[in-house]
């Protein structure tokens, strides 16, 4: 019979769920409101990053074959092949690639034409902005993703 007692009272503690103390319930709400506030956050780079898409459409698409530029070590040179963002510059003696819109832009390459240099200037500044927004959201997503951990690990231990 003391077995079943102590089933009993084993079988009482069980069914007990515990409440949430005034702390646990106070993080729960903190971490409910950062991942709020993330969320709007995200929604809000994703404007910036729809403004980034218009002011590249804006600003158009530009060759690069055939353009004649500058390097400081290897002279004079002319893009031959242009695959995207990365062309070709035969030199005099040598084929080098490099990537557009920053080689122009931290002058690597120089170019005569300073309507090119502001076109590539201006392309660059929309590459480094959408970078910078897209790292933005990607943060935000991982930080929403540990407040949701951190509010699962609270629950557990309500439970």
């Amino acid at each position: 019979m003391a077995l079943n007692a102590e089933n009993d009272e084993i079988e009482v503690k069980s069914d007990l769920k515990k409440k949430p103390t005034k702390k646990t319930k106070e993080m729960l709400e903190e971490n409910a409101k950062q991942i709020e506030n993330l969320k709007d956050e995200q929604t809000q780079l994703g404007d910036v990053l729809a403004d980034l898409e218009k002011e590249e459409e804006t600003l158009g698409a530009h060759s690069a074959l055939d353009m004649k530029v500058v390097h400081k070590k290897f002279g004079e040179g002319k893009v031959v092949k242009q695959d995207g963002k990365y062309i070709e510059v035969q030199f005099s003696d040598v084929i080098k690639k490099f990537v557009l819109p920053g080689c122009i832009a931290d002058k690597f390459l120089e170019v005569e034409d300073e309507s090119i240099f502001d076109y590539y200037t201006k392309s660059n500044e929309i590459h480094k902005k959408r970078m910078a927004t897209e790292l933005k959201i990607k943060s935000a997503t991982f930080a929403i993703q540990r407040h949701e951990d951190a509010i699962e690990k609270l629950n557990a231990k309500i439970k």
